[in-house]
């Protein structure tokens, strides 16, 4: 019997410190969620108020190490994930015994979904804007050049010949 009782309470210790790993790895996804939703947000207005290069690279640049430990946090889920031999953090909530400490993982998971949902949002807004902005220098270079300028900067124009054939003294190079 005594053996049961120990295997029965590893199991048991097993099982809290997997849900506190799970509630330490869900805590700092939303702290970095947040994180990142701020300065796609500052991004954003960059995007939306100014066409200044310098200023874009900043906002980009102070994003880049949100989304550098975002991409450390997601490894170290999905180690984590492995161990519990599940392919995906609801299903590894689900297997565990219902208790408080499991309510309050449950509400942080629901807290993840939200700021996915709202990073994918953002991130959805801020691609549009610089489609935009693309287009907007794009026209301006097919009134400065008289040129199509999606033609000639595609990667299609690239690989196939010009649109015109450039002679060796032509006067216009």
């Amino acid at each position: 019997m005594p053996f049961t009782d120990r295997a029965a309470a590893r199991e048991l210790t097993d099982e809290v410190d997997s849900m506190d790993e799970a509630v330490r790895l869900l805590r700092a996804q939303i702290i970095l969620s947040n994180k990142c939703l701020e300065k796609i947000k500052a991004l954003k207005e960059v995007l939306q108020a100014e066409n200044k290069g310098a200023n874009i690279v900043a906002a980009v640049q102070s994003l880049e190490p949100a989304l550098l430990e975002l991409g450390k946090l997601e490894r170290n889920k999905r180690d984590f994930l492995h161990r519990q031999q599940v392919k995906d953090m609801h299903t590894c909530i689900r297997r565990m015994p219902r208790s408080k400490e499991w309510e309050i993982l449950m509400h942080l998971f629901h807290r993840t979904q939200e700021f996915e949902e709202s990073l994918k949002q953002e991130i959805a807004a801020a691609q549009l804007l610089l489609e935009r902005g693309k287009q907007y220098v794009d026209y301006h270079i097919n009134v400065m050049t008289r040129t199509v300028a999606s033609d000639t900067y595609t990667q299609e124009a690239a690989e196939s010949e010009g649109r015109r054939g450039v002679r060796m003294f032509d006067s216009s190079i």
